[in-house]
């Protein structure tokens, strides 16, 4: 059952779904299951491709890249071009830039907030804190967690 139109993937959420190990991996598969498209930046990708072959392997990277591209190819993912949103994800950084201790936000979460805006969702497939000090650009009150806020 598919009763979340569109989320927007962080990394570490897709670090344990590819991660079998981890104490949390059914429940991001069970998030993701009931999530009909999925968008993966490109810069979530990246970190996400770095924190597999580092920690886990080359051929777990590999595989977790081969799943993303097959759900993209089938239009279930989308790994949309981040261009024409860096300056709404800049926006986000100097809106935040105080946050956590000064340290502020970082430009891959920043991109996800001007994703789910320009995706019109609310929904963020993370456990990332960030996201509850951050407000939607869309208007709604808060994001919403997956898979912890489901």
């Amino acid at each position: 059952m598919t009763d979340i139109p569109v989320a927007i993937a962080d990394t570490n959420a897709l670090y344990r779904l590819f991660t079998p190990k981890d104490p949390r991996h059914a429940a991001h598969r069970e998030a993701l299951a009931r999530t009909g498209h999925l968008v993966v930046s490109s810069m979530v990708l990246t970190e996400l491709d770095y924190l597999l072959t580092s920690r886990i392997g080359h051929a777990a990277a590999m595989n977790a890249l081969d799943f993303i591209a097959g759900q993209a190819e089938v239009r279930r993912f989308e790994v949309p071009d981040t261009a024409p949103h860096l300056r709404s994800a800049m926006a986000v950084m100097r809106g935040y830039a105080d946050a956590d201790g000064g340290a502020g936000v970082g430009l891959v979460d920043a991109m996800n907030v001007a994703l789910a805006s320009a995706f019109q969702t609310a929904d963020m497939f993370t456990t990332d804190s960030h996201f509850r000090m951050m407000r939607p650009l869309t208007g709604q009150p808060a994001f919403r967690l997956l898979p912890d806020d489901l």
